[in-house]
């Protein structure tokens, strides 16, 4: 994955984005992918009552609201203080933590929480492998981590439309991160599709993957 030094330059452009477009967040990301997304993976990271659960990338809170359900306590991170804020209005008073930041450097301490999720975050990050660690780094001894995003594609369109620094990835590649990372049980596997709308106004469908595992004790 290539120039990460070049790709840090342009991160600025992925947080603009998501400034503009938090108020109308929730409804772009309906017509990208439905709540089966966020339901497979609070499923697969088995979530229990006393966990502490970091959500990667929580933008508005769709799946740090699904996670909240089930968990101890979940610290929802986001790049932009203004999607954090949608977040807050809509969360406050449940078992959750807020703070900004990037996945590349996760303001928590080593094997600090139960579980790492996210959603559709992956290919924002200038550093995808180094977001990966980071994860891990976070995790207890045998913490779960799943997260979902977009499996390869070519729609360059998206790079300039939705800030995208990746087209999205490799389900090997992805693979191979989490095992470099320290990640036993590794796997990913297709979960879905998302759907966006090219400029011609066709229907463009991408499929998703859901990647898992458990770090190494």
């Amino acid at each position: 994955y290539g120039p990460f030094r070049r790709l840090r330059s342009v991160s600025r452009r992925v947080k603009d984005y998501f400034e503009q477009v938090s108020s109308e967040w929730d409804s772009m990301r309906k017509a990208l992918y439905g709540d089966e997304v966020r339901d497979a993976i609070v499923s697969a990271a088995s979530i229990g009552p006393g966990d502490i659960v970091l959500d990667v990338g929580a933008g508005t809170g769709f799946l740090t609201e699904a996670a909240s359900k089930a968990a101890g306590k979940v610290i929802a991170l986001a790049l932009s203080k203004s999607m954090t804020d949608e977040a807050i209005n809509k969360l406050a008073g449940r078992n959750v933590e807020f703070k900004i930041g990037s996945v590349e450097r996760i303001p928590l301490g080593d094997s600090s929480v139960d579980a790492v999720v996210g959603n559709m975050f992956l290919h924002h990050c200038p550093d995808p492998e180094k977001a990966i660690r980071e994860m891990t780094r976070v995790l207890r001894p045998g913490g779960r981590i799943v997260f979902a995003d977009m499996q390869e594609h070519q729609y360059e369109f998206l790079r300039t439309e939705k800030a995208d620094l990746w087209l999205g990835f490799s389900m090997d590649n992805v693979n191979e991160m989490l095992q470099r990372a320290g990640i036993a049980e590794a796997k990913v596997e297709t979960l879905s599709t998302c759907c966006t709308t090219a400029k011609e106004g066709q229907q463009i469908e991408i499929p998703i993957f859901l990647a898992s595992g458990r770090k190494q004790n």
